[in-house]
């Protein structure tokens, strides 16, 4: 089955259509109760993305926005959402790289130069973790939905 889904707008709760993401109970455990927080971050890109191209409010009336109205916008992506991002990818990179990872799939994955790979990850593997790839790794302050030994950091390649 597959767990990211799109709701035809006939179906759909707000007739534009739906995207449906789908966690496992175990993925639902691990995220807790931030995941409320970041599909509600992730629908204000979306939203904005929307409006950015169309020049237009969820009714489909011109919308023109001022300055005040991008703030809640602006807070959820540079304040919350993007950094979180950073975090996940650094913590992945981090990940890639301990379980034999080459420079080369890095590069592919990243869809970059072989050599812009090595120094992103070599500037990576240097510094220490930041806030954001920490709470990618050990989430927030509640439980983290996986055994008490379990430390990403050491755990052997699967």
């Amino acid at each position: 089955m597959d767990p990211i889904a799109f709701v035809p707008p006939k179906e759909s709760r707000l007739g534009g259509g739906d995207l449906v993401i789908s966690l496992t109970p175990n993925q639902s455990k691990a995220l807790g109760p931030e995941a409320g927080p970041l599909a509600d971050w992730f629908h204000s890109a979306l939203m904005a993305l929307a409006l950015l191209r169309t020049g237009r409010n969820s009714e489909g009336e011109p919308y023109f926005a001022g300055p005040a109205d991008w703030y809640t916008v602006i807070n959820d992506l540079d304040h919350r959402l993007i950094p979180r991002l950073e975090g996940i990818r650094d913590a992945a990179v981090r990940a890639h790289a301990r379980t034999g990872g080459t420079v080369q799939d890095l590069a592919f994955a990243m869809d970059v130069a072989r050599s812009t790979a090595q120094y992103r990850r070599e500037a990576l593997l240097k510094a220490m973790e930041s806030v954001w790839e920490t709470w990618a790794v050990d989430g927030g302050p509640e439980d983290k939905g996986r055994p008490e030994d379990y430390d990403p950091r050491t755990a052997p390649p699967k």
